[in-house]
Order: structure tokens, then C-alpha cells, then sequence
């Protein structure tokens, strides 16, 4: 069941980039299409496979001014989604010591990224950052889930719900930014005017990542903090300190977008907008009825 699950949002994020790779780099699409359909059958095969995901993560670290936006959207989204697959698997099986030092160290970073982020202004090192929190948040999760000894909801919730907020906030930001032309975050300024629909399902993703409670990434969160709480309350006290930190991260996305006058004005393309209103809807269903992303999740493991 649980490669049957990250088989599916693998899919899910291959069918978004998609779209979105339809309208403005049509010849990635071949490429995202064998690299993805080779994945899952080496994941199907054997679970240590998902390690692949090692070379997607680094790919974007590496030669982020020599791929293009979607690539990199492609590798970040898909590096993390198989680093959880390959965690949760990991954490499933083994025993691992040093547990709760694990966690410690992992809010510590998601506080280093978060400050990086912050002051950051290249648009592709923003989202690897970012992408780079979400990640360590997924590892917070399984260490915290470890330590209570109940790898249930927590195992799976972080990736679930970036996948669907993380697909909306690289999407929307590829828009805006022209496919990454625009290489300055300062650069957006006021573009949520030449395109109110991407800039406005824009403005839920980063809110969500920014873990604005109605929205769906806040519910990850709160079933961590609440879990930690129970552990150790110093852990709880930095995961609301990186939180915030976070806050000041995602709103500068927000700040951005509506401050200043576009001088381009965009048609939107209505697949696209159908699939980001999805996404927007599905950010705000999960977040406002929790307990429907927990039917889904709990029956996962």
C-alpha cells in the first residue's frame, strides 16, 4: 500500500509538470515521461531503488543555472518525494539510534534554511531552500513518529500534503516568472496584477508552505508539534520558532507578488488554470476538513 501511494502522487506530479510543461517546454515532457515510468518500476522492484532520489536532489544544487525552471521543478519535487518514500521505508524497518538527537539537528536546519531563504533573492535558490525545508520537515516528522513509536499519519502526511501545495507554489511561480526568466524574486513585484488567477492560487501555495492555519500544510504541523509536545516540549518550543521563521520566508513570496504594478498583462492559459484551481481547492479542502486527508493517509499504513 505504501508504494501503491507515493506511486500515485509520483504520477499526480508527473501529470502537473506536464501541463504545465505543455504550454511552456513541450520537449521535457518525453523526458520527464521515461525518467518517471523508470523510477516506478525500480521502486516496484526494490525500495532501496528510491536512493536514486540522492541524484535528483543534488541536480538542482549543482546545475541550477544551466537547467531550465521546469527541470528544476521536476527534480526537486520528485527528489523529495522518493527521499520520503525511501525514509518512511527506512524508518519502518530498522531501529535507529541517536533519535532524539536526529530531530533536534533537524529543526536546527529547517532554522539555518529558513534564515538562508529569507534574505535570499535568486529565484531557483529560493525554491531549492525551500524544497530543502519540506524535506527536512518529513525527516522531523519520522523521527518524532519514531520516538512515540506510532509511525502512523506522521509518516506520510508532510509529503502528502507538499506534494499538492509544493506542485502550486513551483507552477505558479514558473507563471509569474516567466519559466524562471524573471531570476530575481524582486523582479515578481506586482505581478499578482498582470495575472490575478495564477498570482491569487500563488498566494494560498506560499501561505500554506508558510503554515497559515485554514490551509492544509498547517495541519501537518500541528499533528507534529502536538505529537513532539508529548516527547519533549523543547522540541515543540524550536519547531514553532522555525515555524515563524518560515512565516517571514513564504510571506516575502506574498509581499512580492502584491506589491507594485505589473507592466505585462497575462491571458491565462484555462488548463492550466483548471489544474492550479484543483490544486488551490484541494490546499484548502485538506486544510479546512482535516479529516479527509486523514482517511486518506491512515489507510496508507
Amino acid at each position: 500500500m505504501i508504494t501503491l501511494f507515493f506511486s500515485i502522487i509520483l504520477l499526480g506530479s508527473l501529470f502537473s509538470i506536464s501541463v504545465y510543461s505543455f504550454f511552456h517546454d513541450k520537449f521535457d515532457i518525453i523526458f520527464m515521461l521515461v525518467l518517471t515510468v523508470s523510477v516506478l518500476i525500480l521502486i516496484n522492484l526494490n525500495w532501496y531503488s528510491s536512493l536514486i532520489s540522492i541524484l535528483f536532489l543534488i541536480a538542482p544544487i549543482i546545475f541550477y543555472k544551466k537547467i531550465n525552471y521546469l527541470q528544476l521543478t521536476y527534480f526537486c519535487i520528485f527528489g523529495s518525494i522518493l527521499m520520503s518514500y525511501f525514509l518512511l521505508q527506512y524508518f519502518l524497518i530498522y531501529d535507529i539510534t541517536f533519535m532524539f538527537a536526529i530531530t533536534v539537528l533537524s529543526v536546527l536546519l529547517i532554522c539555518v534554511l529558513a534564515i538562508m531563504g529569507i534574505f535570499e533573492n535568486d529565484l531557483k535558490k529560493y525554491l531549492i531552500y525551500s524544497n530543502a525545508i519540506q524535506l527536512t520537515f518529513v525527516l522531523l516528522d519520522l523521527g518524532i513518529a519514531k520516538l512515540s513509536q506510532k509511525i502512523t499519519t506522521l509518516g506520510t502526511i508532510q509529503i502528502f500534503n507538499y506534494t499538492i501545495a509544493g506542485l502550486l507554489f513551483f507552477i505558479t511561480l514558473g507563471i509569474l516568472s516567466r519559466r524562471g526568466k524573471l531570476k530575481g524574486i524582486d523582479k515578481l513585484s506586482g505581478t499578482y496584477y498582470g495575472d490575478k488567477l495564477d498570482g491569487s492560487f500563488a498566494v494560498i501555495s506560499a501561505l500554506s508552505l508558510a503554515g497559515l492555519p485554514g490551509l492544509n500544510i498547517f495541519v501537518s504541523e500541528w499533528f507534529l508539534f502536538k505529537t513532539s509536545f508529548m516527547i519533549n516540549p523543547i522540541i515543540t518550543i524550536f519547531g514553532i520558532f522555525a515555524a515563524l521563521l518560515l512565516f517571514i520566508m513564504y510571506f516575502k513570496i506574498v509581499n512580492v507578488l502584491l506589491t507594485g504594478e505589473s507592466e505585462i498583462q497575462r491571458r491565462p492559459m484555462k488548463l492550466l488554470i483548471y489544474m492550479n484551481s484543483t490544486l488551490a481547492f484541494l490546499c484548502l479542502l485538506f486544510g479546512l476538513i482535516p479529516q479527509t486527508q486523514l482517511y486518506i493517509l491512515n489507510m496508507v499504513i
